[in-house]
């Protein structure tokens, strides 16, 4: 799905430029299906684990977990920072950062917070917040995978949350589409895709038709807050495309060039805001300067992709090397 990674990447990407489609945030939709995507990454990765233990296969996918998500996003750390010390402003890096800061920027999961602990006045890596999300996900995946009646009971709770976040109950845009507590269902629809028992396809059919039935009813009654419509859009669009792709495979060149765009794509979605701000200092800015940070964000992607995490795969993810390319090039954003 590496194509389809890179298109939701540029998704994300466009929207933080300000571009909408139709008055919607194409990318608030993007991050949904990130969210199902990443689900279904990690369900095929346990599924797939060497060591078949619930302690073992824990630390298993949680080392590696970390190396494919943790040498990239310092990589496009340190080119953020780069950039800040270069003379970079933005409402993101409004604040002389303290020690908190920086463990935030550190840790990744603090990120996800940011309307409690206020760390979005520094945030080098801005959509970071959402990967804070996965990675709450993924220290749960052990137990919701490893206890299926767990696992239900966090997908009826998390689903009670954002319901209650559509009702204006609790806050929508917090609740029903930033915090693991909201979107866990998400995560846990996302574990469904791959399996072909009657009871999975009755719950991802089931949260089509009603995320169908919602979308339908905020367009009639043009009840739009953010980000109501476009979670509900991500839904909709999310799970049946992910279905139709996961019976796609492709060969020869068509598997090369997929590749390729996975490799792209996480870079891609973190890397952006730096680019953005770079062009900002030589004077480039706005919605027409998409291409330009596109062609860099992705050329500074590969930069990293070959110097940082191929290296560091070799030795800390040899699995890899052993799988077809299809089930190789995982990872939601994808880390994702």
């Amino acid at each position: 799905m590496g194509l389809f990674r890179l298109f939701l990447a540029s998704l994300v990407l466009i929207s933080h430029l300000g571009i909408s489609i139709a008055g919607i945030n194409p990318g608030v939709s993007a991050v949904v299906v990130f969210y199902l995507l990443a689900g279904s990454v990690v369900a095929r990765l346990w599924r797939r684990r060497p060591v078949q233990g619930l302690v073992s296969g824990a630390l298993w996918f949680y080392h590696d977990r970390a190396w494919r998500i943790l040498p990239l996003y310092f990589f496009c750390m340190a080119i953020a920072l780069l950039v800040w010390l270069l003379g970079a402003t933005s409402p993101f890096l409004s604040r002389p950062p303290a020690a908190a800061e920086w463990l935030a920027n550190l840790t990744i999961i603090p990120l996800n917070y940011y309307m409690f602990n206020g760390v979005d006045a520094f945030t080098l890596l801005p959509p970071a917040w959402s990967l804070g999300v996965e990675l709450q996900f993924y220290l749960l995946v052990p137990l919701l995978l490893g206890f299926p009646l767990l696992a239900g009971i966090a997908g009826v709770l998390s689903l009670l949350v954002f319901a209650l976040a559509q009702l204006g109950w609790l806050d929508t845009d917090i609740f029903g589409y930033r915090l693991l507590a909201g979107v866990g269902f998400v995560f846990l629809a996302g574990t469904l895709l791959g399996q072909s028992s009657r009871r999975a396809r009755w719950l991802l059919g089931a949260l089509w038709l009603a995320s169908l039935g919602y979308l339908l009813a905020l367009l009639a009654v043009g009840r739009h807050v953010p980000y109501n419509l476009e979670v509900a859009l991500g839904l909709v669009l999310g799970l049946p495309m992910l279905v139709a792709l996961q019976r796609l495979h492709l060969a020869g060149r068509w598997e090369r060039l997929q590749r390729l765009a996975g490799e792209l794509s996480y870079g891609l979605f973190l890397l952006h805001f730096p680019v953005i701000w770079a062009l900002q200092l030589v004077g480039i800015a706005g919605p027409k300067s998409a291409w330009l940070v596109w062609l860099l964000s992705a050329a500074l992607a590969w930069l990293g992709h070959l110097l940082v995490e191929r290296p560091l795969w070799r030795r800390h993810r040899p699995w890899l090397a052993a799988k077809p390319p299809r089930i190789a090039a995982d990872g939601c954003r994808c880390a994702s």
